[in-house]
């Protein structure tokens, strides 16, 4: 889950403004309900996934050991990729960098269906909090691609037990680099959604909800993010320039860095420019990220920039702007399959525990959405925090530690989501 300021990704956000954060979603949490467990997914599957509960548990833990970063996940895809084989699943390895692809085509007729599941871990020189910390120097899971990853090999484990009696075919992806937010085009452009293509694909990104609670939206649940370069190739002054421009871009800002963390209305524009500086010889630069909620603010921001760069060009100013719309495409969920899979997802674990988040966070984006772009598809945020063990899974914090009973509640309402989706008509969400 890449966030602002992730050209240093070591950065984080303010303490207090984390502990804001997360006493916001753990009030969301608490509204939770709890109810009975239903025959969804099947018993075969539930019992399948208890029997390697430890094995799992384990799993995570050895990759939590293990953090490899963004495009580095060479062990890490081994690992996936010797388990979905020895569960005869059909696997691809290297997609797009070190992406993986299992293939479990079901015993009876249906649709195609994909779960996607990042492995990437992030710089990080805290301490690692758990008895089971990171034996890479610099290096965490402190955004929880090591449960993410977990839950898809549950997935498979489950699956795998009721493979004759699934109606289609399930495509697990495992994705690399999310978090520099390459990964997923990566994947793409080597044909991750191809032979065969999923009709529908769903994720999960911890958050510090309770465990046993989900949230989502439909439409924008997370921003996308616009990176903007000038290259100021002749100017009387140069420097004077970089700075008019760097003062006229960060202005188009309705949010400071201390709120990014807090949800806002969906109009607001984020703006968060890298740290000034030159090469010997370089001619000055301002680079930038840009990350809105909506399409509306997506166009006044990019009015914005044009407009800035327009004024500063005179014939003895020369600027060159690239600007790439959506490098991030953030989280854009199907409205009929967020509706479809929350009555899914409470049918298992009880009417409220899936709420609607009614902002978006500006400090966070995620590139699913460009599975998106090509495939109808929803991410749900899972609660991993357990506030009586005193765990809050909040993404890039240096505490970041995530309840591992999350990892079987992701399994089973995943589970359930899929099976419930290659089971209905193609005229269905």
């Amino acid at each position: 889950m890449p966030r602002h300021g992730d050209n240093d990704p070591r950065r984080r956000p303010p303490g207090a403004a984390r502990a804001a954060l997360a006493a916001v979603t753990l009030a969301i949490a608490a509204a939770a309900g709890a109810a009975a467990q239903t025959e969804l997914p099947p018993s075969a599957f539930t019992e399948r996934v208890e029997a390697e509960r430890a094995a799992l548990v384990e799993l995570r833990r050895d990759l939590h050991r293990h953090p490899e970063v963004s495009g580095q996940e060479e062990r890490t895809a081994g690992v996936v990729a010797e388990r979905l084989r020895r569960l005869g699943f059909e696997v691809r390895t290297g997609v797009g960098g070190h992406g993986v692809i299992g293939v479990l085509r079901g015993g009876l007729p249906g649709r195609v269906v994909a779960f996607r599941a990042d492995m990437d871990a992030v710089p990080s020189d805290a301490p690692d909090p758990v008895e089971f910390a990171s034996l890479t120097p610099g290096v965490r899971h402190i955004c929880g691609h090591d449960v993410h990853t977990t839950i898809g090999l549950a997935l498979a484990e489950g699956l795998a037990a009721i493979q004759a009696s699934v109606p289609g075919t399930v495509k697990l992806i495992f994705q690399p680099a999310e978090e520099n937010a390459t990964g997923a085009k990566a994947m793409i452009a080597a044909g991750a959604l191809d032979d065969p293509t999923p009709e529908a694909i769903f994720a999960f990104h911890t958050a510090p909800f309770e465990v046993g609670q989900l949230v989502t939206a439909p439409g924008v649940l997370m921003s996308s993010r616009d990176r903007v370069r000038v290259v100021i190739e002749r100017a009387p002054d140069p420097q004077a320039a970089a700075a008019a421009l760097r003062e006229r871009i960060q202005a188009l800002s309705t949010v400071a860095p201390q709120q990014a963390v807090m949800p806002a209305a969906p109009d607001f524009i984020f703006v968060q420019l890298s740290p000034a500086g030159l090469g010997a010889g370089a001619a000055p630069s301002i680079e930038a990220s840009i990350t809105t909620a909506s399409r509306e603010a997506r166009a006044r921001a990019r009015a914005g920039v044009e407009a800035a760069v327009a004024d500063l060009r005179r014939k003895d100013t020369v600027l060159e702007l690239e600007y790439d719309e959506r490098w991030i495409a953030g989280v854009d969920n199907d409205p009929g399959l967020v509706e479809r899979a929350t009555a899914v997802i409470e049918s298992v674990l009880g009417a409220g525990s899936v709420t609607t988040l009614e902002a978006v966070v500006p400090a966070f984006s995620e590139d699913f959405g460009s599975f998106q772009e090509r495939v109808p598809g929803v991410l749900f945020f899972l609660g991993v925090s357990n506030s009586e063990k005193g765990l809050i899974g909040m993404p890039h914090s240096p505490e970041y530690a995530a309840d591992e009973e999350s990892i079987f509640v992701g399994a089973r309402v995943m589970a359930a989501v899929l099976l419930d989706f290659l089971s209905s008509k193609r005229s269905d969400p």
